[in-house]
């Protein structure tokens, strides 16, 4: 597998600080079908420290999956542990338990802000000269090392959407072995509306309208 995801992670942004994250979200592994099988962390996370620091975390026991509950946002995210699952397989699933959990945090919270980030990485062992064919001119000739990152808008529902790309030649070690390729990362987010929160059926819309940006496909036009 020549270009393969490294990570998926959705986060939601919650519009109120949640006391007590523990008791308030403390069914959503039974929500997600108990995925989270190892035991939970639970942090005595003092109200002084930033609202965005975890204070549950959830894993499974094969690495697979895991999820970080702060008091103001709640963070999934799905990991390849090996090589069987096809990059589409992959980014099924994660959409499966993005839905369920939309509707799940919904339910309790208002959702102000989400962003949806997909990691790659693509084998290539001349991976600078291939970014320096794809974005650069030849003043970037002879670097030894090379990257960039733009953020293109768009907008949908009355949602200003960020776009947010990072392409980077690495060194990068997979399975025990050091390969050379390139990491992409792409951030999608809204920019927050005040005082207007999503309702299901849009945030549901949002993220599987830009789902598709987060496939093999799409992840391989930036670099090819």
């Amino acid at each position: 597998m020549k270009t393969k995801i490294i990570n998926l992670q959705f986060a939601f942004f919650l519009r109120d600080i949640v006391d007590r994250p523990d008791i308030e979200f403390g069914d959503l592994n039974s929500r997600l079908l108990n995925i989270f099988d190892a035991m939970p962390q639970m942090i005595p996370t003092p109200r002084e420290l930033p609202p965005e620091v975890p204070v549950i975390i959830l894993k499974s026991s094969n690495g697979a999956y895991s999820c970080n509950i702060s008091r103001s946002r709640i963070d999934f995210n799905l990991s390849r542990i090996n090589e069987d699952k096809s990059n589409a397989d992959l980014v099924k699933d994660f959409n499966v338990k993005i839905a369920a959990l939309i509707k799940y945090i919904i339910d309790k919270q208002d959702i102000i802000r989400f962003g949806m980030v997909a990691t790659y990485f693509h084998k290539d062992n001349m991976a600078i000269r291939t970014l320096r064919g794809k974005y650069f001119t030849s003043l970037v000739d002879g670097a030894e090392e090379l990257s960039l990152r733009y953020n293109k808008q768009s907008d949908y529902f009355g949602y200003k959407i960020n776009d947010v790309i990072e392409i980077s030649a690495v060194d990068a070690l997979n399975n025990g072995i050091q390969e050379k390729g390139i990491l992409v990362q792409r951030d999608i987010n809204n920019v927050p509306r005040s005082g207007n929160p999503f309702d299901f059926n849009t945030l549901l819309k949002l993220s599987e309208r830009y789902a598709h940006k987060i496939t093999e496909a799409e992840i391989e036009r930036l670099i090819k």
